[in-house]
C-alpha cells in the first residue's frame, strides 16, 4: 500500500503560469536532444497580477514567450545534474532586456527548465533546494520540468497521444506523446519553505510584477523579521499552453522559432568542445603530462563523426520537416487571409455604391428658389 504522508497548507507566490506554443516547442526540442543527460535552459516573460492588489486578492501568473538557450560546459556535463554559471545567467538577462526592446513590453528572466530523461516528472530533493535558492531573488521564479523519453507507469486517465492537464497523484502536469521518444509529461513547480517545527511559511513579495507601478501592495511588503526556512517541499503550479498572440497582443510577432537554428549550434558547439578536450595533449594524468595515443585520438574523432552523424539524423533532418510543414501551412493560412480580405473589401464597395443610390434626387434650381 501506499502511505499518505500529510503537509501542510501553504500558499505560493506564484498561482499560475502561461507559456506560448512556440516557446514551449522550443524548451521541449531541446530536452529531447539527449536522452543521456540532463538538460537546462532559462524562460523569458514577465509575471503579472490577474487578479488584484488588494489583500488576498493577487492572482500572480509567470507568462512565457521565449527561452534562453546555453552551451553546456564539458566539465559540468551530468546525467543527473544541470547547471548554469552566472555568466549565462548574465547573458540570459541581457537577450530579455534586447527582447524588451524589440517588442517594447517588459521581459525578464522568469524561471528555469530543465528536463528528466527516463525519470518521473516529480522534482527531486535537488530540484527543490535549486528552485528554493532561485526563489531567494523572486519568490515568483518557477521552474518546469520535462520527463521524456520515458515508457514507464502511464499516468492514470491519460491516454497515449493526448495533450491535457491532468491531475494525478496530487500533482499538476501536463501529459504528451513525442514520436519514437515515448511519453512525455510537464510540469511546473515551487519551493515552499518550512520552519523548524514544520509550518508552512509566507511567501516573500516577488521581485517585479508588470502591472503594479507603485510597486507590491502592502499586504506584500518584505518581512525583516521572518524566520529561516529549516526545510522545503514543492508545490505544483497549473500550465496553460496558449498561442503567442494571447500574451503578445498588437505586437511583432517574436521569432522564437529561430532558436530551433541555434540549438542546432549548441549541440554541434557540445560535441566539438567534448571531442577537443578528448584528444587534446599533453594532458596531465598523475605526475606527469601523457600524450594522446594516436588510436585514440582516431577513435574519438570516429565517436565525434557518429555523434554528429546522430544529430543529423534524429534532429536536423527531422527539424527541417516540421519547418517545411509549417511554411507549408502558414502560406495556405496567408492565402485563406488574403481571400477573406477581398471578400471584404468588395463588401464595402458594394455597400458604398447601395448608400450612394439610395440617395434622394437633387431638386432643380429653380424649386429650390421657390
Amino acid at each position: 500500500f501506499r502511505r499518505q504522508l500529510k503537509f501542510p497548507s501553504f500558499e505560493m507566490a506564484l498561482t499560475s503560469v502561461a507559456i506560448t506554443s512556440n516557446a514551449l516547442e522550443v524548451a521541449l526540442s531541446h530536452a529531447l536532444t539527449t536522452e543521456r543527460e540532463e538538460i537546462m535552459g532559462l524562460l523569458l516573460g514577465d509575471v503579472v497580477d490577474a487578479g488584484g492588489t488588494g489583500k488576498g486578492q493577487e492572482r500572480l501568473t509567470a507568462r512565457i514567450w521565449s527561452v534562453s538557450l546555453h552551451r553546456r560546459e564539458t566539465d559540468v556535463r551530468s546525467d543527473d545534474r544541470v547547471e548554469i554559471s552566472p555568466e549565462q545567467l548574465a547573458a540570459a538577462a541581457g537577450e530579455a532586456e534586447r527582447i524588451s526592446e524589440e517588442l517594447g513590453i517588459h521581459t525578464r528572466v522568469v524561471g528555469w527548465y530543465h528536463s528528466h530523461p527516463h525519470l518521473a516528472v516529480v522534482p527531486s530533493h535537488v530540484d527543490v533546494r535549486t528552485q528554493a535558492l532561485y526563489q531567494q531573488m523572486d519568490s515568483a521564479f518557477v521552474g518546469l520540468i520535462f520527463s521524456v523519453f520515458n515508457s514507464g507507469r502511464v499516468v492514470p486517465g491519460v491516454a497515449t497521444g493526448t495533450q491535457e492537464l491532468v491531475e494525478a497523484d496530487g500533482a499538476m502536469m501536463v501529459s504528451m506523446s513525442a514520436q519514437g521518444s515515448g511519453r512525455v509529461q510537464l510540469t511546473a513547480f515551487q519551493s515552499g519553505a518550512l520552519d523548524a517545527q514544520g509550518r508552512a511559511l509566507p511567501p516573500q513579495p516577488p521581485h517585479c510584477v508588470s502591472n503594479w507601478p507603485q510597486g507590491p501592495p502592502p499586504n506584500w511588503r518584505m518581512d525583516p523579521q521572518a524566520p529561516v526556512p529549516s526545510s522545503y517541499i514543492h508545490k505544483e503550479v497549473g500550465i496553460e499552453i496558449v498561442a503567442e498572440g494571447k500574451l503578445l497582443p498588437d505586437r511583432r510577432s517574436l521569432p522564437c522559432l529561430a532558436k530551433l537554428s541555434l540549438l542546432q549550434e549548441i549541440l554541434r558547439e557540445e560535441e566539438r568542445q567534448a571531442f577537443l578536450k578528448s584528444v587534446a595533449w599533453p594532458r596531465t594524468e598523475g605526475k606527469g603530462n601523457v600524450a594522446c595515443h594516436p588510436l585514440v585520438a582516431v577513435h574519438n574523432q570516429a565517436v565525434y563523426q557518429k555523434s554528429l552523424s546522430r544529430l543529423l539524423e534524429s534532429f536536423q533532418i527531422p527539424l527541417i520537416s516540421v519547418l517545411q510543414g509549417q511554411l507549408v501551412t502558414r502560406n495556405t493560412r496567408l492565402e485563406a487571409i488574403r481571400a477573406e480580405k477581398k471578400i471584404l473589401q468588395e463588401s464595402i464597395v458594394s455597400l458604398q455604391s447601395v448608400s450612394t443610390s439610395s440617395q434622394p434626387p437633387a431638386l432643380p434650381p429653380d424649386l429650390l428658389e421657390s
